[in-house]
């Protein structure tokens, strides 16, 4: 059987690729032997946050686009595993790719949106926040627990993880990629 993996990385709509979440969790995902795809729909975002909610629409929708275009080139059969890996956003695009294309990526969530767990299908694995603003705790645990799903809720940190204290944030930052790295195969 082929032994390639690859690792998918999807980000959010401010929270680039580059950023500490996504960063570290392709470099864990290389160091175990996977493959990275960057798909960076960030400045199709930067484009539509003067237009308010109407712009952000179109540019969600121009996203998906973007990361099925990217997401279709990919030859899946020459992988034994995939796992896409998103944050915020890249959540909801990656969830909404595998159920519309029939596919069954691992999939590693960072601060979930609400709309992504409409579409879980095969191992997904979730971190967030309790005081996160785009998704209440206790509505993503309920939405885990329907869906059998492990979910990581950290205390005090918002939708980037973070807490407001270096050190704390680092721990947690160190808690996730831990967590992540025994998800990865």
């Amino acid at each position: 059987m082929n032994k390639k993996k690859l690792a998918v990385i999807l980000p959010g709509t401010g929270y680039t690729p580059f950023m500490p979440l996504l960063f570290y969790a392709a470099n864990s995902a290389e160091e175990r032997g996977y493959e990275i795809c960057w798909v960076d729909y960030c400045p199709i975002f930067a484009e539509a946050k003067s237009r308010g909610a109407d712009g952000m629409n179109a540019a969600m929708e121009k996203a998906f686009q973007y990361a099925e275009e990217k997401l279709d080139a990919i030859r899946y059969d020459e992988y034994e595993t995939v796992v896409f890996i998103g944050k915020s956003l890249g959540t909801i695009v990656g969830a909404k790719y595998a159920a519309q294309h029939n596919c069954t990526p691992d999939q590693v969530w960072y601060t979930p949106v609400p709309e992504a767990y409409e579409y879980v299908k095969g191992n997904v694995l979730a971190f967030m926040g309790d005081r996160d603003h785009v998704m209440n705790a206790e509505e993503a645990r309920k939405k885990a627990a329907e869906k059998n799903l492990p979910l990581h809720v950290y205390p005090n940190a918002d939708h980037s993880l973070a807490t407001g204290n270096t050190l704390t944030d680092l721990d947690i930052l160190k808690d996730v990629m831990t967590v992540t790295g025994e998800f990865l195969k």
